[in-house]
């Protein structure tokens, strides 16, 4: 199971990877095999924006490691806490400029910044509070790009079918307006739903649409990441010759 887990944690489903640390953390029995698992975990959670649950999982590890590997768990939770104490503190930022901004369309972008931000934390209803304000202000000054923006924020919030609902939102707003790079990155998104939960063929038919708008891009790391993708699933699902292709690919892009 541990192979299993790790395979999702690289491929950055952190949520399956997760469960399945979660349950090897239960069925540990070694100081090395808890200090490994809760490590992990705590990495699933921080890097699924759970910075302050992550923290715990952490101390765990930190309780079962000595030497060089103490530093290094150490190293995670300083890391983590620098992290909140820099978002709270963005936090109370835009917060002050919200209360002193009189422009509807500067306050819509403060509420979804803001949004983020609690996103980040971990704190999903204050999220959706701000963003529910935002999707209101967009909507009436007709501004429909922040609008598709803000729909991939949404997207975030959820695990169920609420997540796809606003990812399709957005993407049929991008394709309207020519926004190729939102097109682009609500595509990735939509193919990382499906391999969540390993649909690969749903998966691959996004990457491949993906695929078609990138080389109208510039931005060399959106490339890279999208034929990382591609190579990925290509291989899982038997297309060896286009999983190597865009292996090379994403190679030569490679710093």
């Amino acid at each position: 199971m541990r192979e299993l887990a790790l395979k999702y944690f690289n491929r950055e489903n952190y949520r399956r990877a997760l469960e399945l640390f979660l349950e090897e953390l239960e069925n540990s029995q070694t100081k090395e095999d808890i200090a490994f698992n809760a490590n992990l975990v705590g990495l699933c959670l921080y890097f699924l924006h759970y910075p302050k649950e992550s923290l715990k999982y952490f101390e765990i590890a930190l309780e079962h490691t000595e030497g060089y590997e103490n530093d290094k768990v150490q190293g995670n939770i300083d890391e983590v806490n620098r992290y909140i104490e820099r978002i709270t503190q963005d936090i109370e930022e835009i917060k002050e400029r919200l209360e002193e901004e009189d422009d509807r369309e500067k306050k819509g972008i403060l509420l979804s910044n803001l949004g983020l931000l609690y996103y980040l934390i971990g704190k999903r209803e204050d999220a959706e509070e701000n963003f529910v304000e935002a999707e209101k202000i967009f909507r009436n000054s007709n501004n429909k790009i922040a609008l598709a923006a803000l729909y991939t924020n949404f997207a975030m919030l959820y695990e169920d079918l609420r997540q796809l609902d606003y990812l399709y939102r957005a993407l049929d707003i991008f394709q309207k307006e020519g926004h190729i790079k939102g097109a682009v990155d609500t595509l990735h998104a939509l193919a990382l739903y499906y391999l969540e939960d390993d649909y690969l063929e749903e998966a691959y038919y996004f990457i491949e649409k993906e695929l078609e708008l990138v080389e109208k891009l510039e931005d060399v790391e959106i490339k890279r990441r999208a034929y990382e993708l591609a190579a990925d699933v290509a291989m899982e699902l038997g297309k060896i010759q286009e999983g190597m292709k865009y292996t090379e690919m994403a190679a030569k892009l490679s710093p």
